[in-house]
């Protein structure tokens, strides 16, 4: 039994040593990271960090890399931008293969040559470079804020020192660190002065963890470093903060130019006493009286739509719901004269004389929808160019150069860039996006507000143009990471956008005439609103009969209150002399299908009007696009 006990000694061993050295295999490690850090009296930092690893060939593969920060937190919290320049690259003492790569707030430094394997076991690598920009200066100290290690090692760092060295003639007046997480500030360290007080060491005293770091703060009388000159302060200035400034100074200049002009050409004139009125506008249709109130067609086939009910009215057009489509039948009973169009104004004129030539029908429906749009834009054109200057100016060569400066801004903060690859890569994937975010943001404000309410409409697309941009900048950043470096740019890029879009809505003013009969249309407006009641206790407002509702109901369509015109026309029986035409017979000689229904007036007329327009709309292709300036398609 004795004979046994050394092989038994011996196999315990063994044993105890490969159960100790099985994870030490797997577990890579940094066992010393040493940081040398000299500060020169002209604020240049020469740092040399010795880094000692054990490699498993891992993670640490063909080398390692380290991440140097290119960017501080100054004044107002805002980042600038550090100096950095590589000075040398070692492996265990001889020079290594190496390369560098810079992202929006950073320099990676790859440390080995690709395709060849670190052998296993125990490397030193140093890396050797020089900053500037790093000290910071009070009024009653100059002060080194620096993160030895850095906070994104993957490794545990076993132990790490540091060494600051003052210029010559300086001693420090205090010092501390901070240990851990990024914002952390543990004490496992320990600090103390050497060499008369001219360098300070610094040691951890437990390991790091993966993501911890050593951060060491060191003060030194005001003056122990040369302070920039002004000139230098202003050049730092202005070149941390050239695209905030580009930005800023296009903003300004797009701004004032937009006001001025709008000072000059865009206010409306003033608006004149606003009361009942119980005829519309001389020699102003109804499609003519939307295209007014609206300074061009918001929504064209309201327009159109008001065109055709007053065709109708006139007897010259006969509309029918048929099949569930409603079609248009031209009526040659009410015309003044042999030729389509006569006596009648443009935009009527152009249904009429185009209906003439296409066989006197048009149901409103898919199979019609390129005809239904040839309609429209005829429509629309003889209006536009009959009145377009008369009652309004758009002014729309006035936001030309306001569009140019905005452009001109975004040309010249990419000019100045002067950044990275991912800081490039961000202004050109921001700007692309935003394009497709801006387009996203009209057309959906345009769609989910009505026509007739600009200032809703406006404040909508400022709100989903807010979260489109957002959202451009996010995923921008997502996939390169430079946002930090370059928030000028979404914030002036969204100024920029707003400024054009406010203005370029409130550039056009009405004329003078225009102004006038924008005061008839409202006054138009308001009677056709009131209700009988009211309507009765106006001086010198007409009795309530069918022709007078007929009359009017064309611009009621046309201002969307046929509705509550309806709804005053439906209540004339009770305040209608004994004997005449009541409302309930009502039963219009120009519409003929099951929607309409004499007990309920109001409901039948909005609804006849409301589905004109949406047959309009609805019959036309879906791969076509709005026109600019309209809603006909």
């Amino acid at each position: 039994m004795t004979c046994f006990r050394p092989l038994l000694t011996a196999l315990v061993c063994l044993v105890l040593t490969l159960v100790v050295a099985v994870p030490a295999s797997a577990d890579e490690r940094i066992l010393n990271y040493d940081s040398d850090i000299r500060i020169a009296r002209d604020g240049i930092l020469t740092v040399t960090e010795a880094i000692k690893v054990r490699a498993e060939q891992n993670n640490i593969r063909q080398g390692i890399y380290r991440d140097f920060p290119l960017t501080a937190r100054g004044a107002f919290g805002r980042q600038y931008r550090v100096g950095f320049k590589l000075l040398s690259v070692r492996q265990d003492g001889r020079p290594a293969p190496h390369f560098t790569r810079e992202s929006g707030a950073g320099i990676r430094i790859y440390v080995g040559q690709e395709g060849v394997l670190v052998p296993v076991g125990i490397h030193t690598y140093e890396i050797r470079y020089e900053t500037t920009r790093q000290i910071r200066f009070f009024d009653d100290h100059d002060e080194l804020y620096w993160n030895v290690t850095g906070n994104e090692w993957i490794f545990p760092i076993d132990k790490a020192l540091a060494q600051v060295t003052l210029p010559q003639g300086v001693d420090a007046t205090d010092w501390t660190a901070y240990t851990g997480a990024f914002g952390d500030d543990g004490t496992d360290f320990r600090a103390g002065s050497a060499n008369g007080g001219n360098r300070v060491d610094f040691e951890t005293t437990s390991p790091l963890g993966p993501g911890e770091g050593l951060t060491v703060v060191v003060s030194m009388p005001p003056g122990s470093v040369d302070r920039p000159s002004e000139a230098e302060q202003r050049a730092a200035f202005f070149h941390d903060f050239r695209l905030d400034l580009i930005g800023g100074i296009g903003v300004l200049l797009v701004f004032v130019y937009y006001l001025v002009n709008w000072f000059r050409r865009g206010r409306d004139p003033a608006k004149g006493v606003i009361f009942p009125r119980f005829e519309p506008p001389e020699d102003v249709s109804p499609a003519l009286a939307n295209f007014i109130e609206n300074r061009g067609f918001g929504n064209g086939w309201v327009a159109l739509s008001a065109a055709a009910i007053s065709l109708a009215v006139k007897k010259r057009l006969r509309l029918e719901e048929s099949g569930g489509d409603t079609v248009l039948h031209l009526d040659k009973s009410g015309r003044q004269g042999a030729d389509a169009g006569s006596g009648l104004p443009k935009g009527e004129a152009a249904i009429e004389k185009w209906l003439d030539g296409r066989g006197d029908a048009l149901p409103l429906n898919k199979a019609n929808g390129k005809s239904i749009q040839a309609l429209g834009r005829k429509f629309q054109s003889a209006i536009s160019r009959e009145y377009g200057n008369v009652y309004f100016h758009s002014n729309s060569l006035l936001v030309l150069p306001g569009i140019l400066m905005s452009a001109l801004t975004i040309i010249a903060m990419f000019v100045f860039l002067d950044g990275t690859e991912d800081e490039t890569g961000f202004m050109i994937l921001f700007v692309f996006l935003s394009v497709f975010a801006s387009i996203f943001s009209g057309v959906l404000g345009g769609l989910s507000t009505p026509s007739g309410r600009p200032v809703l409409r406006l404040t909508v697309m400022l709100f989903l143009l807010s979260f489109a941009l957002g959202g451009a900048a996010l995923l921008a950043h997502v996939v390169t990471g430079a946002l930090g470096t370059l928030i000028a740019l979404p914030i002036t890029l969204w100024v920029l956008l707003a400024l054009n879009i406010v203005f370029i809505s409130f550039m056009g003013a009405p004329t003078h005439l225009g102004r006038k009969v924008l005061d008839k249309i409202e006054g138009l407006k308001l009677y056709l609103t009131v209700a009988e009641k009211e309507r009765m206790n106006m001086a010198e407002a007409p009795d309530m009969s069918t022709v007078h509702f007929e009359k009017l109901l064309p611009y009621a369509v046309a201002l969307g209150v046929e509705k509550p015109w309806a709804e005053a026309f439906e209540s004339w029986p009770s305040s209608a002399a004994a004997g005449a035409a009541t409302a309930s017979a009502y039963s219009p000689g120009w519409y003929s299908g099951r929607s309409f229904d004499a007990r309920h007036i109001s409901d039948s007329v909005g609804r006849t009007a409301s589905s004109m327009a949406g047959a309009f709309e609805s019959s036309l292709p879906v791969t076509s696009s709005s026109s600019s300036g309209s809603s006909l398609r």
